[in-house]
């Protein structure tokens, strides 16, 4: 009865102690999954062609991401598009005056140590942002702002339009400057736009190496401790994207601006256990083609209209980027501005797009070509690549020749920018805050991005101004959807797809803003740190390596103890 008894005795207690390791297993798992951010460690991060600046104003992809970095504006995006206050803690709008208050924060420092306060508000208004910004320069022109105090700033633009411009304060295009580093310098010839940039943001440049890569380190000085939480990110300029998916695959690049990775890659990465790949449609980016309306042959809008009947979306979706891009063909983005019944929609049709093209005088020659086109893209880009590629195959078939240009990225911008093409192969961001400067003709001859298609149509240009001047978004998107019609009729560009981004980086990257795509690639990582961890074979699941051992341990250390007690029972004498 008493062997009995103990034999007894001896399962409850193995069970009891089961049960204990479980708990403990489970409550280390549970911690792993809680666990503080951790400060420390360092990330590699491939941009497919290097910045020619690091200025966020330029509107170049490439240079707003390192400059996301560096600098900050009084506002920022979340996660959910809602705006929330950053350099500023506070701020208000006064329809009636035309006027936004900030109350500032007063712990924020610039990188060299000086204080932030309103008169780098006043200065960055007054003098940068209203004459040198892609947006700025009309949104903000002819800004003055009060400053009450130091931690005060009351900015009157020119122009109040509190819709666009509170977009605008959130973003890189509302970047504060520091007064006491620029005041009497020509910003434009600055080096401060390049190897020397002072910014309040959560890192700050230690040093760019031409052609190779920049090197960013946390900055001492940033207020909203204890981030940034990782300590150096190395920026390389990659333009080969097979070098890309070797160094994600083998862990020498931690982390793709999304531009740079081919559409063909992604299932391949999806097999890595070590990698994270998300698709995203945000921010809103399409794939296109932009017309010069003033050069030769694509300055006759049938012509325009012929080629986009003449272009297989579905085909170039398929081949372009491996099926991923979804369709549409709006050139507002659609989520925004729900097309309208009268936009025009140009299925793929080769009888009606060759029957236009003979209409309009251009008939096949006895080779069977009517005329030759040429096609900018990037050579940096391989999505835009493969895009040129089918484009000349399917043009080929109405008679059209098509030959493509491929250049590095800083000639490409200035080629656009100069105007200096016939058909531009691009990928765009649509929101209504660009539509204006893509489209209205006041920004013909402007800088790059700035109406590259030199398109000009009274009639848009009216709707545009009253969009501007219209609060009530109701309103503003009934504009917006006659813009889009008088857009798709007159074809200065042609939209092929909704761009699909994919975000790919090393797992043991955490975070909430990777992916975020708020605003165009230009957010800051402050957010993002580094796990030292394990992953679980085939579960994707991350758990920190220390709380792995310490489950270990315990699990062991119970086990042990169960054997001993069973040890020494069996050797104590029957009773």
């Amino acid at each position: 009865m008493d062997k009995a008894r103990s034999s007894k005795d001896i399962r409850k207690l193995v069970v009891v102690s089961l049960l204990i390791g479980v708990m403990l297993v489970s409550s280390v798992f549970a911690l792993s999954v809680t666990a503080q951010p951790a400060v420390g460690g360092s990330i590699v991060i491939a941009l497919s062609a290097e910045p020619m600046n690091v200025d966020p104003l330029t509107g170049s992809w490439n240079g707003g991401f390192v400059g996301g970095q560096l600098f900050e504006s009084l506002l920022k995006f979340q996660n959910d598009l809602s705006i929330a206050p950053n350099l500023a803690t506070s701020w208000s709008v006064d329809p009636v005056q035309g006027t936004y208050t900030f109350k500032l924060r007063n712990d924020v420092k610039w990188s060299d140590g000086q204080p932030f306060t309103s008169q780098d508000v006043k200065f960055s208004f007054e003098n940068i942002l209203s004459k040198y910004d892609v947006f700025g320069s009309f949104y903000f022109a002819n800004s003055t702002v009060s400053t009450p105090d130091n931690y005060t700033a009351i900015l009157k633009p020119g122009i109040f339009l509190q819709g666009i411009q509170l977009q605008l304060l959130a973003s890189g295009n509302g970047v504060i400057y520091p007064k006491h580093v620029l005041e009497g310098q020509d910003f434009l010839k600055s080096t401060f736009r390049t190897t020397n940039p002072i910014g309040t943001g959560p890192y700050i440049m230690k040093q760019w190496v031409a052609g190779q890569f920049i090197e960013l380190v946390r900055n001492p000085y940033y207020w909203d401790k204890p981030k940034p939480y990782i300590d150096k990110i190395t920026i390389k300029f990659i333009s080969d994207p097979a070098a890309i998916i070797a160094g994600l695959k083998s862990g020498e690049i931690n982390y793709v601006v999304p531009e740079g990775i081919p559409y063909e890659a992604v299932n391949s990465f999806k097999q890595i256990s070590t990698l994270n790949v998300t698709l995203s449609q945000r921010p809103p980016y399409v794939g296109a083609i932009w017309f010069n309306t003033k050069a030769p042959i694509v300055s006759d809008v049938n012509v325009r209209r012929a080629i986009s009947y003449a272009l297989n979306r579905s085909d170039i979706i398929a081949k372009a980027t491996a099926g991923i891009a979804a369709h549409g063909q709006a050139s507002i983005d659609p989520n925004f501005v729900p097309p309208s019944p009268n936009m025009v929609f140009y299925n793929y049709d080769v009888e009606k797009a060759n029957s236009m093209l003979d209409a309009a005088g251009y008939k096949r020659s006895a080779n069977g070509t009517r005329f030759t086109l040429e096609l900018l893209v990037p050579n940096s880009q391989p999505e835009l690549v493969n895009l040129a590629q089918l484009v000349r195959s399917q043009l080929a078939d109405v008679g059209i020749s098509v030959s493509v240009k491929l250049t590095d990225f800083g000639t490409y911008l200035t080629l656009s920018g100069q105007g200096d093409f016939q058909m531009f192969g691009v990928t765009y961001w649509t929101s209504p805050i660009w539509t204006y400067s893509l489209f209205h003709s006041r920004w013909i001859g402007k800088g790059i991005f700035l109406n590259p298609t030199q398109y000009s149509n009274p009639q848009l240009d009216e709707l545009l101004e009253k969009w501007l001047r219209t609060s009530e978004h109701s309103e503003q998107v009934k504009v917006l959807q006659q813009i889009e019609d008088i857009i798709s009729q007159d074809v200065p560009v042609i939209v092929l797809y909704q761009i699909n981004w994919v975000y790919v980086r090393s797992n043991f990257i955490q975070g909430p803003d990777i992916p975020d795509g708020k605003y165009v690639f230009v957010d800051s990582l402050a957010n993002e740190y580094i796990v030292s961890s394990t992953t679980t074979p085939g579960s994707g699941q991350l758990f920190p390596i220390e709380y792995l051992v310490a489950a270990v341990a315990a699990v062991i250390v119970i086990v042990v103890a169960v054997w001993f007690i069973l040890v020494k029972r069996k050797k104590q004498p029957a009773k």
